[in-house]
């Protein structure tokens, strides 16, 4: 996990697909005592975990109009 100031003044938090899974697993299980924006954090996080696993990408065809029907 890497925390970063950005020259614009806003922070970068890097991390891996496995300390994203453990941080929001942690936060999850304790939602009862957070605030909204932990819990925010903690959904983003298993989010973007379970986007990582999604290797569905949507045919070429789809977007520049071709039709398939018969």
């Amino acid at each position: 996990m890497d925390l970063e100031k950005q020259s614009d003044g806003t922070f970068r938090l890097r991390m891996s697909k496995t300390e994203a899974d453990k941080v929001s697993d942690a936060l999850l299980k304790k939602a009862g005592d957070f605030n909204r924006s932990t819990l925010d954090f903690a959904y983003l996080s298993a989010e973007a975990v379970l986007s990582m696993d999604n290797e569905f990408r949507q045919p070429k065809s789809f977007y520049q109009g071709e039709s398939h029907a018969g």
